[in-house]
């Protein structure tokens, strides 16, 4: 009798612990988990077969590696786009980064480019504190800084350097910046677009700031699962916070947000400009003195955390 009652115990917290994943077929999101999500370039959706699939041994490795063949865009994209649907379930700021390599000649700089899009609360490049975002978002406030080289439709060029295979992704010409975008928890899309001829891509990596390169970047990790909210054992609908009007000029109204929370206004860099203390679900907040730009609203609650971009006009 003990060992059906464990026997059934087992299966219980078996069905729980599985009950959210699925097969991955690009049609569900990849699941972010300890603030990593690994996706081999393949596992997208791809709807154009000018993108080849391909395995090669380099320097004792067997690596299946993702390239356009098709005709190069410089200036706008290709009209390709392959789509990658994640899940983020630890919000923050995270750095995207996929192995690739030069497929074609010696140069570091051909063959070395395509276009990403990420649709986070904040898309941009870094590097020593200066930001740079894609265009037209980027012409949007005079707070923001447009990414040098082209950029278009809010994808920017994220090109490497590397001609064995690396993680490396850039953006911003002649003073390459990496590529980092802040999530809330829960789902966004990836898409990728062909810019450049026999860039080879393996796998893509998001790693959240607190995880270490030597983390996320291992090659034995495997590639994330896939979630599936239909199979959940636990599947709690929440509402999304909600701001309107934005862009403002002066008060906006705040819906959906957890009681009794702390919300901190921050400016582009980061500084913080307001903190207001919040009991109901409802707020209304002025912020007509403060400068024209980009801003930030987020909340300290760890559970239904958020972060929201303001724009003052």
């Amino acid at each position: 009798m003990k060992n059906k009652v464990l026997l059934f115990i087992l299966s219980v917290v078996t069905i729980q612990i599985f009950s959210q994943t699925a097969s991955c077929d690009g049609s569900l999101p990849f699941e972010e988990k300890n603030g990593v999500i690994t996706i081999e370039m393949e596992s997208g959706i791809i709807n154009d077969d000018r993108w080849k699939i391909a395995t090669e041994t380099f320097e004792g490795e067997e690596v299946t590696y993702l390239h356009w063949t098709g005709a190069e865009s410089f200036s706008k994209l290709s009209g390709a786009p392959i789509t990658y649907k994640i899940k983020i379930n630890n919000p923050g700021t995270y750095r995207f980064a996929w192995r690739m390599r030069v497929g074609k000649g010696t140069s570091k700089g051909e063959h070395n480019d395509a276009w990403l899009k990420i649709d986070g609360e904040d898309f941009y490049g870094i590097k020593n504190g200066a930001k740079v975002y894609p265009k037209p978002y980027c012409n949007s406030s005079n707070e923001l800084t447009c990414a040098a080289g082209t950029s278009t439709q809010n994808f920017i060029k994220a090109f490497g350097n590397r001609l064995d295979y690396g993680f490396v992704t850039n953006t911003n010409d002649h003073v390459a910046h990496r590529v980092w975008v802040v999530f809330e928890a829960k789902e966004y899309t990836i898409t990728v677009d062909a810019r450049s001829s026999y860039l080879f891509i393996d796998k893509m990596v998001l790693k959240r700031s607190t995880v270490s390169d030597s983390v996320a970047f291992n090659l034995s990790n495997p590639e994330s699962t896939c979630y599936d909210a239909s199979l959940s054992t636990n599947n709690i609908i929440k509402q999304e916070v909600s701001i309107y009007p934005n862009p403002t000029n002066g008060k906006i109204e705040i819906k959906n947000l957890p009681e009794n929370s702390k919300l901190i206004i921050t400016d582009i860099l980061g500084a913080r400009v307001r903190q207001i203390n919040v009991k109901s679900t409802s707020q209304t907040i002025d912020i007509s003195n403060l400068k024209k730009g980009v801003y930030f609203i987020s909340n300290n609650d760890k559970k239904n955390h958020f972060v929201r971009k303001i724009i003052k006009i």
